[in-house]
């Protein structure tokens, strides 16, 4: 299938889930990534992510630097900085914090152009304060800093899951990056779409980036996309300075097209 998508597609190495963040870097770079949807993957931007295995330590991220200089790295959501792993969001940013204060250190060595992380739970705090948070820590990292949306699960604990908070995000006047397959997991569970919404979100100048895996509607499976999703025509609202990033598991599309000893060779 010929390339359809209107932007160019850059790589994360949630891709790549469980091999360290070199080995990932570099069996991208051994073997390009393509998907059915979007062609060839390209690795001008890419994510370091949680799904990936080790510590993000600062002869790490300056040993990625110097291997791959054609490549502007960001940190996504959390990535482990410290020996002792750590779950936040910016939910529970606090600017004192050791964790966050590692983070964002490593983003700034990375010369990372932005950073984005999930909402978080609202039994921690009420969505005003969630934007206080966001607004605060922009300074700390030197960088757009934004919000990642979630979707709706049993308890509804999520800030930022149903299109009205989605809507209360965008109108807030924070930064976000928009993940369309958590988008359609929000679409299949409230049985609603919002594509004036989406698009707006997407041409918004806010929008530092976009990410795209596909999932059946229950779940974010990061699955590679085959087949278009209703928000596929919404991508030519993308504006010039969000990246869009794929977030469809390598690993597991080659392990299921072309066999496990191609995902042994990915892997070594």
């Amino acid at each position: 299938m010929s390339l359809v998508v209107p932007r160019p597609v850059n790589l994360s190495l949630a891709a790549w889930p469980g091999l360290r963040f070199e080995d990932a870097m570099a069996a991208a770079i051994r073997r390009p990534p393509h998907e059915p949807l979007l062609g060839p993957l390209l690795v001008d931007h890419v994510q370091l992510c949680p799904q990936n295995r080790g510590i993000l330590t600062p002869d790490l991220a300056g040993d990625l630097r110097g291997r791959f200089p054609q490549t502007r790295f960001r940190l996504h959501a959390n990535v482990r900085v410290l020996a002792e792993r750590h779950l936040a969001d910016w939910a529970d940013w606090k600017p004192d914090d050791p964790y966050w204060q590692a983070l964002a250190t490593r983003s700034r060595s990375l010369d990372a152009p932005a950073y984005a992380a999930h909402a978080g739970r609202r039994d921690h705090c009420p969505l005003s304060t969630l934007f206080d948070n966001v607004r605060q820590a922009s300074g700390l990292f030197g960088c757009p800093v934004g919000i990642e949306g979630h979707y709706p699960t049993r308890g509804n604990p999520y800030l930022i899951s149903d299109w009205e908070e989605y809507r209360a995000l965008f109108d807030s006047g924070i930064p976000y990056a928009l993940d369309l397959s958590h988008l359609n997991i929000v679409a299949c569970r409230t049985r609603r779409c919002e594509p004036t919404l989406v698009r707006e979100m997407l041409a918004c100048e806010r929008c530092i980036e976009v990410h795209v895996s596909g999932n059946n509607g229950t779940g974010d499976e990061h699955r590679v996309l085959e087949h278009k999703p209703w928000w596929w025509s919404l991508l030519d609202a993308v504006h010039d300075r969000a990246v869009i990033f794929s977030e469809g598991n390598q690993r597991r599309y080659l392990r299921e097209t072309q066999g496990p000893i191609q995902d042994m060779t990915i892997a070594r």
